[in-house]
């Protein structure tokens, strides 16, 4: 389970992903590289995604005043900004649904924008 991640047509390179899975089970974790690519794993840091249907939530923080790069700190008194619109972090609001299967490889790339979806994206 693989694929990547971009915001307004350029890849993030920090970020997380969890893949909560809608009939209940285990969740799937994946961290964005440096170039937006991510791998997901759910029992291991890349085993790949149980078969089913997820509600996707995408997490993107750097330091207040930072680049978005993996190098900047977060400093104890900073506030941590979203590199990313917030509603994606939520998995009620990020509009972010995707079916894996188990019959065929699973790339799922997401093309994240300022418009906050009126109805859940499916891919």
């Amino acid at each position: 389970m693989t694929g990547t991640v971009s915001y307004n047509g350029k890849p993030i390179s920090i970020g997380s992903l969890v893949f909560v899975p809608v009939g209940g089970g285990p969740s799937a974790q994946g961290k964005v590289a440096r170039d937006g690519s991510y791998e997901m794993g759910t029992f291991d840091e890349d085993d790949g995604v149980i078969p089913g249907n997820y509600k996707v939530m995408i997490v993107a923080l750097t330091s207040s005043g930072g680049s978005g790069l993996p190098e900047d700190e977060v400093k104890a008194n900073n506030e941590p900004v979203s590199v990313i619109p917030e509603w994606y972090g939520d998995l009620e609001k990020s509009g972010l649904l995707v079916t894996v299967t188990a019959d065929k490889p699973n790339t799922i790339d997401f093309p994240l924008t300022d418009d906050k979806p009126k109805d859940p994206v499916t891919k």
